[in-house]
């Protein structure tokens, strides 16, 4: 997740930005209050005082603060997915190793983020309440979820796993990656990233082993 480190309630005051860079900078000042404040706190005002700009600015580009935040919401997913992603495409070997990069990029400092965790807790506790945060949510999710079964599909066709079903797969370790990363953000003497990426593992092993399982 990227956000700039600039303090809540002292941003930067906007001078011949272009619209997108307008837009970019409100998406910021909005995810550094929504992690220091929450969400509840992160007023239209508090942004638009973090963001050094006007009310009606953050009305002009995205009409509410739900819009704002779904944004938001989706620049972070967008850009979380894209790092693991790169991690995927950086592998050199077959399906099987791909998804080894994708389980290792799940526990790398880019997702075992403290900040992500923050902002991450807000959307979700938003995601119930907001069309439009809810919408982000089973968008992204399911963009999510396509590159994992995208990669289990190509497993199975290697490994001739022909009962294997690559969405119930997808489904299972992405449900796997999420309770293990949530769990490791509350507590994360729990467990060592490195036994994550293990229990990942073994979890790929037993649904390509055993497809009836799925």
């Amino acid at each position: 997740m990227k956000t700039d480190s600039t303090p809540c309630g002292t941003g930067p005051k906007y001078s011949r930005k272009t619209a997108d860079e307008r837009r970019e900078a409100l998406l910021q000042a909005a995810l550094r209050c929504i992690v220091r404040l929450g969400v509840e706190k992160s007023s239209i005002r508090a942004i638009a005082d973090e963001a050094g700009v006007s009310v009606g600015l953050i009305n002009h580009h995205y009409g509410s603060k739900e819009a704002l935040v779904a944004a938001a919401y989706r620049h972070v997913a967008d850009d979380l997915l894209s790092q693991i992603e790169s991690r995927v495409a950086a592998c050199d070997g077959g399906p099987r190793e791909r998804l080894s990069a994708f389980i290792d990029a799940s526990f790398s400092p880019v997702v075992l983020n403290e900040t992500l965790f923050r902002a991450w807790l807000a959307f979700w506790t938003l995601q119930a309440q907001s069309p439009e945060v809810s919408a982000v949510h089973k968008e992204r999710y399911g963009a999510y979820r396509q590159v994992l079964e995208k990669l289990f599909a190509q497993i199975k066709g290697d490994a001739e796993a022909g009962a294997m079903s690559p969405r119930m797969a997808a489904i299972g370790l992405s449900g796997l990656l999420d309770g293990l990363w949530l769990e490791w953000c509350l507590e994360p003497e729990t467990f060592t990233p490195a036994e994550g990426i293990a229990l990942a593992e073994r979890w790929v092993e037993t649904a390509i082993d055993d497809p009836g399982s799925l």
